[in-house]
C-alpha cells in the first residue's frame, strides 16, 4: 500500500515536471510546482483511502492543490496561474476523455454517454475545487487587507 502511494506521488510529481518544463518554466518555480502536484495527487488518494466520493475527492485535492499554489505565487511574486495548472495537471482524466472519444468513433452511444459522464463530472469537480479554495484565499487576504488598514490608520 505504502509502495503504491509513494509510486503514484513519485508519477503525479513527475508528470508536473514534465508539463512545467513543456512550457518553460524557471526552475525554482518548476520544482515548487512539482512539490504541488504531488501534494494535489497525495490529498486524492488519502481521500480515496478514507472512502471519500471519488469527486469530492478529486474537488478537496484541487481545492489543496489551488491554495498551495496561491501561497506559493505570493511567496515567489509570480501569477497564480503559473502553479495552479501544472499542480492540478496529474487529476486531469485524460484516459477516461480518450475513451470516451473512442467509443464516439466506434459509434458506441452508451459507452460514449458514460465515459463522457464521468469525464465531466471529474472535470467539473476539479473546477469546483479550484474556484472555492480561490474564493476562500481571495476573502482571507481581503479581509487581511481590510484588517491591516484599519489597524494602520486607527
Amino acid at each position: 500500500m505504502l509502495r503504491q502511494f509513494l509510486l503514484q506521488v513519485l508519477w503525479a510529481m513527475l508528470s508536473t515536471l514534465g508539463f512545467g518544463l513543456m512550457y518553460q518554466m524557471r526552475t525554482k518555480k518548476l520544482l515548487f510546482a512539482a512539490l504541488g502536484g504531488a501534494l494535489s495527487w497525495s490529498i486524492y488518494y488519502l481521500c480515496m483511502r478514507v472512502n471519500l466520493h471519488e469527486m469530492t475527492a478529486y474537488a478537496v485535492a484541487a481545492g489543496t492543490g489551488t491554495l498551495f499554489s496561491e501561497i506559493m505565487a505570493r511567496i515567489l511574486k509570480t501569477p497564480v496561474t503559473v502553479f495552479v495548472v501544472p499542480v492540478n495537471i496529474a487529476m486531469v482524466p485524460g484516459g477516461a476523455l480518450f475513451h470516451s472519444m473512442l467509443a464516439l468513433m466506434e459509434q458506441d452511444t452508451a459507452r460514449f454517454i458514460e465515459r463522457g459522464r464521468y469525464t465531466l463530472s471529474v472535470a467539473g469537480a476539479i473546477a469546483l475545487g479550484i474556484f472555492i479554495a480561490t474564493m476562500f484565499f481571495r476573502i482571507i487576504s481581503q479581509s487581511l487587507s481590510i484588517m491591516r488598514r484599519k489597524a494602520d490608520g486607527a
